[in-house]
């Protein structure tokens, strides 16, 4: 067994814990079975919202807006969605010394999600996105050099074989167990406190879906309040608060990655994934995609 396997990661490589391949911020890096035993048993406040969602499916864009909606408010916060992100803060006191309702956000599958959160029927915002778009995605932030050892330089069909669609050591566990997981969450879920949000949607019909979200979390607006965020969140108005407004401390994300930040918001399109796939390539994940799926009723919007 190597020694990632036992949660004790190499300090120049990502980290693998339960089976999947994890990004090495630094509390994961550090020790890895105690952050992510911590997450698990963190403490619930009442009107409590956890977003947990796949890696590069509109994390920064749904945390921003469920923020505004809490605050009934269209204004952006200084902090980013960093703040409250459960595997990378430094010191999960932060977290916990926050009044509710604290907007957390994860990318945790959701066996790993905070116990009592879900034993009390705290609410679970839930985002999917399709998976081609989603690859790409997270090459081109691999490509960042945010995260040593995690890293990618080579070419787009190496990162989609070999990261992507590694069934040896899935990244954060693999989009397809990572979803069928939530899936069958959302089935048995019998209190309504798991809504799921379609990147696409969002994108397509924006004050539509913003208003879904707020009803969800039980937020009454106005018309003009729902407009108004929806603007405010905006692919091309987060990138600019992202560069302008936001503040990146060191402290959470290491010098470097705090310098890289302003560059996360690269495209927010649905369908670059034509841009990057080969015929072969699409051939290939369709084929992998009707194995893995046979048995799911999500539907995709490939398109």
């Amino acid at each position: 067994m190597e020694e990632g396997e036992r949660g004790k990661p190499d300090p120049t490589g990502p980290v693998v814990f339960d089976g999947m391949l994890l990004p090495p911020f630094p509390p994961l890096a550090q020790d890895v079975q105690k952050r992510i035993n911590d997450i698990k048993n963190l403490g619930y406040k009442k009107d409590d919202v956890l977003l947990a969602i796949y890696p590069k499916s509109g994390s920064h864009w749904v945390w921003e807006t469920v923020s505004m909606i809490l605050k009934r408010k269209a204004e952006y916060s200084k902090e980013p969605k960093e703040f409250l992100f459960l595997e990378g803060v430094p010191d999960l006191d932060v977290v916990r010394n926050l009044p509710s309702p604290r907007p957390m956000n994860t990318h945790l599958p959701y066996r790993w999600l905070p116990t009592q959160h879900i034993e009390n029927g705290g609410k679970i915002v839930h985002v999917l996105r399709n998976p081609k778009d989603v690859c790409v995605s997270l090459f081109h932030h691999a490509q960042l050099g945010m995260l040593p050892g995690f890293d990618f330089f080579g070419d787009f069909k190496t990162f989609f074989e070999t990261r992507f669609l590694n069934p040896k050591v899935p990244f954060m566990d693999g989009w397809f167990k990572y979803e069928k997981d939530f899936e069958r969450a959302q089935k048995e879920d019998k209190r309504g406190v798991i809504f799921i949000l379609h990147y696409e949607s969002l994108k397509k019909n924006p004050i539509k879906e913003t208003k879904r979200l707020a009803d969800f979390l039980n937020i009454e607006l106005t018309e003009e309040d729902i407009a108004e965020i929806s603007d405010k969140c905006s692919f091309q108005n987060l990138k600019q608060a992202n560069e302008t407004v936001k503040e990146h401390p060191t402290s959470f994300l290491g010098e470097h990655a705090a310098k890289l930040m302003p560059k996360i918001y690269r495209k927010g399109e649905v369908g670059d994934w034509k841009n990057h796939f080969t015929v072969a390539m699409s051939e290939q994940f369709d084929a992998v995609f009707k194995e893995e799926m046979k048995d799911s009723d999500i539907q995709v919007q490939f398109e």
